[in-house]
């Protein structure tokens, strides 16, 4: 059949005609070789003709019906085809290909690509892979990509939003958010550098994420005296010193936990100033260094921690040449403390809504914190006003001020001006 002018406005509008074949076909007329097929029962959908480079045989090839392909999609891949076939190459076999993958095959990719820059942190790669092996991999790692549809991506969802083994939870509505997460990453990854054939639609994208509440748990300030016992009862200098600079910080637990003490300086007295120091966090879940200031009770902390000898963490674990694991501490410090729901995590929000509840604004806070936006200081904001940390701050002002009245009662010195006191 003659070409015609074969647009997005066209292609519901071409009609059937016979031919003998059970179809018409109508042409591109600028792209030659691209076209749309239409049967008998009204059935559409596009096509392209090609010959490749170095052969006589000429092949027609169905793209897509127009149900499913857009027109200007349809067109891109048809300039896709002959491009190849130009160069000697199948496009169609290349696809059939890439379909064959399976996801374990684009997980690999995603992992030693976009997972090995040097931008992502260690805790982000473990993170993932973690994800991948306790969620993931039994799933899809022999799972063709063509097979995973969004049906099949939400059925896994649900299951590891439910999951359970023994009694004891595998699973969870935030892991399988984040499972669901990760594995959009790495298809999205396949698909912007051509691992994935462009009309496989990401299936992990489609799908309803379960409905996240942020955590509420931090530390109120009448839990504090406890809290202080349990951690000063720990014997181990370093698991103390660290539990404390925690606090004192708001630092991450992994971003502090491998500080170095080339990474610390603590700048010498200046007259009646108070101490100055900072700390330097190189391997931050941002990926980008930055300074931390430290308090008077952080500064004089750090500076009783004895240095071990051929071991430059400044928390050192008790295996030489290794830093901290401060697991057993903290759990001991809960159940002292009655502190069941704290997690070292909690810490960081604790500083955060102390100095919301005192007015600090998100800003302050989130440059206090490392945030590269204020969104999440203001969580932190809240927090402190959901746990009436600024009621408790007021009422401890007031104590403060009714133990200042009381000693105002008591009898004063008689205060005599400075030449008289000369005179005598």
């Amino acid at each position: 059949m003659a070409t015609t002018q074969l647009n997005a406005d066209t292609v519901e509008r071409l009609p059937y005609s016979f031919t003998g074949a059970g179809w018409s076909m109508y042409w591109h007329r600028k792209l030659a070789g691209f076209g749309l097929r239409v049967t008998e029962s009204g059935a559409r959908s596009y096509v392209v003709r090609y010959r490749l480079r170095g052969s006589r045989a000429q092949k027609i090839r169905t793209l897509g019906a127009t149900t499913v392909l857009k027109f200007g999609e349809a067109f891109e891949h048809a300039r896709e085809v002959l491009r190849e076939a130009e160069r000697g190459i199948d496009w169609f076999d290349q696809v059939r290909r890439m379909r064959a993958q399976t996801m374990g095959q684009v997980w690999a990719y995603y992992t030693d690509g976009r997972l090995a820059d040097a931008a992502i942190s260690d805790r982000t790669r473990g993170d993932a892979k973690s994800l991948w092996e306790r969620h993931c991999e039994r799933k899809f790692a022999n799972c063709p990509l063509a097979d995973i549809t969004p049906e099949v991506a939400r059925d896994w969802h649900r299951g590891v939003t439910k999951a359970s083994i023994g009694g004891e939870r595998r699973g969870g509505p935030y892991v399988a958010n984040r499972a669901a997460q990760a594995l959009r990453a790495a298809w999205n990854y396949g698909l912007r550098y051509g691992r994935i054939p462009p009309e496989l639609r990401n299936p992990f994208a489609a799908l309803d994420l379960n409905e996240e509440r942020a955590r509420q748990t931090i530390l109120a300030p009448h839990e504090f005296p406890a809290f202080a016992r349990a951690v000063n009862a720990i014997t181990d200098p370093y698991a103390r010193a660290y539990l404390w600079l925690l606090f004192y910080t708001g630092c991450r637990r992994t971003e502090l936990l491998k500080l170095t003490w080339a990474d610390v300086e603590i700048l010498p007295q200046r007259g009646e100033e108070p101490r100055e120091g900072t700390i330097a966090l190189r391997q931050t879940k941002g990926g980008e260094p930055r300074r931390v200031a430290l308090s008077a009770p952080a500064i004089e902390l750090l500076e009783g921690l004895p240095r071990v000898e051929g071991n430059d963490w400044v928390f050192c674990g008790t295996v030489a040449g290794t830093h901290l694991d401060p697991k057993d501490h903290w759990e001991r410090v809960r159940e002292s403390a009655g502190l069941s729901e704290l997690r070292l995590h909690d810490l960081r929000r604790s500083f955060g809504s102390w100095l919301g509840a005192q007015g600090v604004s998100t800003k302050l806070i989130g440059a206090a914190l490392g945030h590269k936006t204020d969104i999440t200081s203001r969580v932190y904001v809240q927090l402190g006003e959901a746990a009436d940390i600024k009621r408790e701050l007021v009422q401890a002002h007031a104590a403060l001020a009714e133990q200042f009245a009381q000693q105002a009662e008591k009898p004063r010195a008689k205060v005599l001006a400075l030449k008289a006191r000369a005179q005598r």
